[in-house]
């Protein structure tokens, strides 16, 4: 009898266990397919500012179904007004210049879609924004489970000086870009699609690229319990040491574009933050439908998704090369073996340049080094040979570079 009781309260709290952790989807009053979606954050700085205008799509499968021909305007608080005109589906954009964005005026977004709806936001005021005093990097280690899963690499930190009654909140946005290098000590061969193994051309061998990602991390900050004077480290996410990535192997660098935000929408950032944030926990809170400051003028009962902000902005970028005190040692199985095909693929010393091998789908890309011709040739990706095909890689050196 005891044992049934045993098999019946494990039962139990696996059905407890797996409950606490099924996905959560919100309910359809929450979140209907085709919502409204206007996303328009817009800043101090003069120039093309782009307002976005879709439809909410399934929360399974995700997508940006753009809402054309409708009307949007930005209005200041003195009538004076801007037009964005469609350059794309769902995408307005407008030149908006100093004498438009005044700091400290009050602005609102006004839009009307094809089917004659008028929505409007609630006023928001353009804040001055706080310099950025220095920019910089420290080495450190970060411990997991235990000493020997420690990873080194660095953290960029950032000073600045609040001075300012009007500084209320501010947000951080960073994107990275750093150099990445191929092998150039490999001979690349390829098999085409007729299946005959030839050279492949120099022209489209492309060592050194530029790989640049926005860090989706949202930082964010209230200023209003803080003493007038000098803020420093403000910590950003730490840049781990990966061999495999390169990241800090030759030069690193991290860009901060620093915001200075109203209350509201710095309650909207911060709860965007908790939305996208790490998961992994049983007790995760369930996502918050974030509030919008847009409605429907007409039907205050409509949900509609999205916030317009005015943001002051400035920006700094600062760069790590090679930075000493961290283990630099190319990582040498970079583009050697691809597994994936088989383990016949992988031992056939039979490949030679000019012959003809029926292995599908071509092209099957083959490498050996350069020094040691007698070592079996391997298969590699067509990254390796090509290293624009990386996620956000280019071989253009980038301006600031």
């Amino acid at each position: 009898m005891y044992r049934r009781f045993l098999i019946l309260g494990v039962i139990v709290l696996i059905g407890l266990f797996r409950a606490c952790v099924e996905r959560f989807y919100p309910g359809e009053n929450e979140m209907k397919t085709g919502t409204l979606v206007i996303n328009a954050h817009l800043t101090n700085v003069p120039g093309e500012q782009v307002i976005e205008i879709s439809r909410s799509a399934p929360l399974i499968y995700p997508s940006f179904d753009p809402v054309s021909g409708c009307l949007a305007e930005v209005i200041r608080e003195d009538g004076e007004l801007r037009i964005f005109s469609e350059s794309e589906p769902g995408y307005y954009r407008a030149e908006l210049d100093a004498s438009f964005l005044l700091s400290g005026s009050a602005f609102m977004l006004h839009v009307i879609t094809p089917g004659g709806k008028e929505y409007e936001s609630a006023f928001d005021k353009l804040r001055p924004v706080p310099a950025i005093d220095s920019l910089y990097y420290l080495l450190e280690t970060n411990s997991f489970a235990s000493e020997s899963d420690s990873v080194s690499g660095i953290r960029f930190y950032l000073d600045f000086t609040f001075d300012d009654e009007d500084y209320e909140y501010i947000r951080w946005d960073l994107t990275e870009t750093y150099e990445f290098h191929n092998r150039d000590d490999l001979e690349y061969y390829f098999l085409d699609m007729d299946h005959w193994m030839k050279p492949v051309p120099d022209t489209s061998i492309y060592t050194i690229c530029y790989i640049s990602n926005e860090l989706f991390e949202i930082h964010s900050m209230s200023l209003r319990s803080l003493d007038f004077g000098n803020y420093i480290k403000k910590p950003f996410s730490f840049v781990p040491d990966d061999p495999r990535e390169q990241k800090l192997h030759h030069k690193y660098g991290l860009l901060v574009k620093q915001y200075s935000l109203g209350q509201e929408a710095f309650y909207y950032w911060n709860e965007l933050k908790k939305n996208t944030g790490e998961q992994g926990s049983l007790f995760d809170r369930q996502p918050a439908m974030l509030k919008s400051n847009i409605r429907n003028v007409n039907d205050e009962t409509e949900r509609v998704l999205g916030f317009f902000s005015m943001a002051g902005l400035t920006e700094k970028r600062a760069f790590a090369i090679k930075p000493e005190g961290l283990d630099l040692n190319p990582y040498e199985d970079q583009c050697f073996v691809m597994p994936k095909y088989g383990e016949e693929y992988n031992t056939v010393p039979y490949f030679r340049p000019g012959g003809y091998y029926p292995h599908d789908p071509p092209p099957i890309f083959i490498t050996w080094p350069r020094l040691m011709p007698w070592l079996p040739p391997m298969l590699t990706n067509k990254a390796c040979v090509d290293c624009r095909e990386y996620k956000n890689s280019t071989d253009i050196q980038p301006d600031f570079w």
